[in-house]
């Protein structure tokens, strides 16, 4: 779930969306009426409605509420209904018979700040910087806090005569979900007024080149003006829905903050911090917990420390550019420790017998990134803290997957070259280091790339340990995923595929093992097999179905063709196709993508997960899927003949 904490969006998009996890499903009652989602005294987010599912005896009339609630034939129900913030109780009835089973399930919900009207108080704790911060001179800080609306607002600098202006801004919308899962436009239907957080007032700060080691900040608001508060008046008495009396503000003398919440610390430019790091799995992040900037880097990376946010620390990649990393996975050189520069003077390719290397000579290891660019056949890798002096470029001639280099200077203290490929696709890559000497390796195009013959496919069932979702009558999603695998790779390998499980039974596999595996075993194509869930808020009625993820855009296609071959094949609703930043697709060197087959917490899916006419439909529309990546063309009436009468069985 994301949630507001501070002022950041914590993200943690793990699709199949661990909301309804739970080990056992417990009966109870003379019906059997049970609820998987929510549990008691569960705390879930701010919404304005949620669904609630669980099962009781087929043929049971059931009601929430007072809301009538349909009964699968299996026993499963779902309902979306509206909640309120705080405490809040579900009361399930079910009856047939004459005999009667009831359960009433309280959860809670964040209530968001409240606000008097008739006085000026800060909130506590909601304070931005919320962390120790590392600044330069020169450089921005992002300022706000929460306090009474429709007020002014100013930072003072304690230890200067500097005075910044903050402003409100418009009534903030944190609940993510329904912005990404619903269908039609975003935040349609609108959400509503009660979950519209006000008070929040931002600003900027440059950091001054001072004497002092430190930045002491003061926070001050001071009562609004008369159109501020008309506006004030009129908002709080629409909320409460009664006539409101708010004393004057006017009158109010200005309150501020007090100057030790967070300590700024601020770095002298002629004492540098050099880090290195230590994992060479490192991601550096366009910002503290943001966005991937560049992934997998290998330790031995050194860069200049720019500044720090809490645990993340911010690397100088360049004179223009910046990346942050966790502070876990650097270690500090000692003081005078400088950050290599290289100078590089060649580039030669090497031609192996499943990919091509192309060898940078760099003096020391740099960080890198890798941008694919499939319209004009071509992949491009910028080195940062490397400058050009390359006179000479090496092809090797008994290789035919590259065209051709060139080398390019975007700034001072960025590298790039752009290799042009005589294919139009790109399977996969991968940059390493061999003592200080860069490697970017090339992965070739299978020689049986129009045919599944011979190909080497992991296939990776989701979950396990953790149940993963869980539906209505407690079929658990690491046993739908293994089902659907188990009988994929029965299919492919009737194909002639060669076949590698994560997991082929209910065994403990962490996350960031599967991807491991797959590049153990030189996969040619990694698919995750999940089944869905949705966030709090987002009506599984009108929002479920099939789902492709993909990360790599070389990954796409794949996404692409597997996800219109479910349309084909899966009378299910199709919930689109997706880029996802999901671990299991993050490896660079196969495609990879992550198949949502159906949704958990609807009861008709769920029961036709259980079935293994279902598992066969899914399985023949994965191996469709993947024949037509390969021939690289959407599916022809020929081919779709050809798969009608292929025995499935």
């Amino acid at each position: 779930m994301i949630m507001v904490m501070g002022f950041h969006l914590h993200r943690t998009i793990i699709i199949a969306l661990m909301l309804v996890i739970c080990t056992a499903v417990i009966y109870a009652g003379p019906l059997g009426l049970n609820v998987v989602y929510p549990k008691p005294d569960q705390n879930i987010g701010a919404v304005d409605s949620t669904f609630i599912f669980g099962s009781v005896e087929p043929g049971s009339d059931l009601s929430i509420n007072g809301t009538v609630v349909d009964v699968h034939k299996a026993g499963g129900w779902l309902a979306f209904l509206p909640v309120s913030p705080g405490a809040f109780d579900f009361t399930i009835s079910a009856e047939k018979d004459g005999i009667i089973d009831t359960i009433t399930v309280t959860f809670n919900l964040p209530e968001l700040p409240e606000y008097s009207y008739d006085s000026l108080y800060f909130l506590p704790g909601r304070f931005q910087p919320a962390v120790p911060v590392w600044v330069k001179p020169g450089d921005k800080i992002d300022l706000a806090f929460f306090a009474t609306p429709y007020c002014n607002a100013v930072c003072i600098l304690d230890n200067t005569d500097d005075t910044i202006t903050m402003k409100e801004e418009p009534p903030q919308n944190y609940y993510w979900g329904r912005n990404i899962f619903q269908r039609g436009i975003p935040d349609s239907p609108p959400t509503p007024d009660s979950l519209l957080v006000r008070g929040i007032y931002r600003g900027s700060l440059v950091v001054p080149d001072i004497d002092d080691d430190s930045l002491r900040l003061i926070y001050s608001i001071y009562p609004p003006s008369f159109m501020q508060m008309t506006w004030m008046i009129r908002y709080a008495a629409e909320l409460q829905q009664k006539p409101l009396v708010i004393h004057d503000l006017g009158s109010l003398p200005m309150i501020k903050s007090d100057t030790s919440m967070v300590p700024i610390r601020v770095l002298k430019p002629n004492i540098p911090i050099v880090a290195e790091l230590t994992d060479s799995l490192t991601v550096i992040r366009t910002g503290p917990g943001k966005g991937y900037l560049c992934i997998h880097q290998p330790a031995g990376i050194r860069a200049e420390v720019a500044g720090k946010e809490g645990r993340w620390l911010k690397l100088k990649l360049s004179d223009y550019q910046y990346g942050w990393v966790p502070d876990t996975a650097v270690v500090y050189k000692n003081p005078g420790a400088v950050v290599p520069h290289s100078y590089i003077s060649r580039v030669r390719t090497i031609n192996h017998d499943n990919k091509v290397s192309v060898v940078v000579s760099t003096s020391a290891r740099h960080p890198f990134r890798v941008v694919e660019n499939l319209d004009e056949k071509s992949i491009s890798l910028f080195i940062y803290g490397a400058d050009s002096d390359t006179d000479w470029i090496r092809y090797d001639n008994s290789d035919s997957l590259i065209d051709h280099i060139i080398w390019f200077q975007p700034e001072p203290g960025v590298y790039g070259l752009k290799i042009y490929l005589t294919e139009d696709r790109i399977w996969g890559y991968d940059g390493h280091y061999i003592g200080d000497e860069f490697h970017f390796d090339l992965k070739k195009f299978p020689r049986w790339k129009k045919e599944i013959s011979d190909l080497r496919i992991v296939l990776d069932p989701g979950h396990s340990p953790d149940p993963g979702a869980v539906g209505p009558t407690g079929l658990t999603e690491k046993e739908a995923n293994l089902n659907i695998a188990l009988r994929l790779k029965k299919d492919l390998e009737r194909e002639g595929a060669v076949v590698i499980l994560t997991r082929s039974s209910d065994t403990t596999l962490p996350l960031y093992d599967r991807p491991k595996i797959a590049i153990k075993e030189e996969a040619d194509i990694f698919l995750s097999i999940h089944n869905n869930a949705l966030p709090n808020g987002t009506n599984p009625f009108e929002n479920n179905g099939f789902s492709t993820f993909y990360y790599h855009p070389h990954s796409a296609a794949l996404a692409r063709a597997v996800h219109n071959s479910f349309a084909r094949n899966i009378k299910l609703n199709d919930f689109d196709w997706y880029y996802g930043n999901l671990a299991v697709n993050r490896p660079t060197q196969y495609p990879a993508i992550l198949i949502e087959c159906a949704f958990m917490m609807i009861p008709e899916q769920e029961a036709m997960l259980k079935t293994d006419k279902f598992c066969r439909e899914l399985s023949r529309a994965i191996v469709e899927g993947i024949k037509n990546f390969l021939r690289g063309r959407p599916l022809t009436e020929w081919d779709r003949q050809q798969a009608e009468s292929y025995d499935w069985e």
